[in-house]
């Protein structure tokens, strides 16, 4: 008997756990062209390129506010060319949530460092959240008709 009352409570927690969908995974290479001056090409997982792609870039001295806007073109490719006068971290953005890349490149008085251009982390799945509150709330409601069934067996 006890196990039919958990069996919709398992079943959700299983069939609700967050999952990364491959499906459309994103890419971004990048190669140095000069110094200061870098091109990106994203593309997704199944090697078609990211067309049109917003881009936003933000300068370290003003990271909460966009300095450039472009797109990437019919190849995925844009090129970022750095201001070697604003050193730091530059924040270059690929894309919109859901299908999103964000890069870190770091510029010095002398140009970008390919080496330490790394990847943002992004959540892979915004409803991640929902899910585990789902999750727990039905828990708590299930340990709750479980504790009120055996108050009514020890009143009996």
């Amino acid at each position: 008997m006890r196990t039919k009352l958990l069996m919709p409570f398992i079943l959700l927690a299983v069939l609700g756990s967050p999952t990364r969908a491959f499906g459309h995974a994103m890419e971004t290479n990048y190669v140095l062209e000069a110094a200061n001056k870098v091109q990106f090409t994203a593309v997704f997982s199944t090697g078609e390129p990211f067309k049109n792609a917003k881009v936003k870039i933000y300068a370290p001295n003003n990271p909460s506010e966009v300095l450039m806007e472009t797109k990437t073109d019919e190849n995925g490719q844009f090129t970022f060319e750095s201001d070697q006068k604003i050193p730091g971290e530059w924040e270059v953005s690929i894309g919109e949530s859901g299908h999103q890349d964000i890069l870190t490149v770091p510029v010095t008085p002398k140009g970008v460092n390919l080496n330490d251009i790394s990847e943002v982390p992004t959540p892979s799945n915004k409803q991640s959240p929902i899910m585990l509150m789902a999750i727990v709330l039905s828990g708590g409601m299930g340990s709750t008709l479980l504790a009120k069934r055996r108050l009514r067996s020890h009143k009996s």
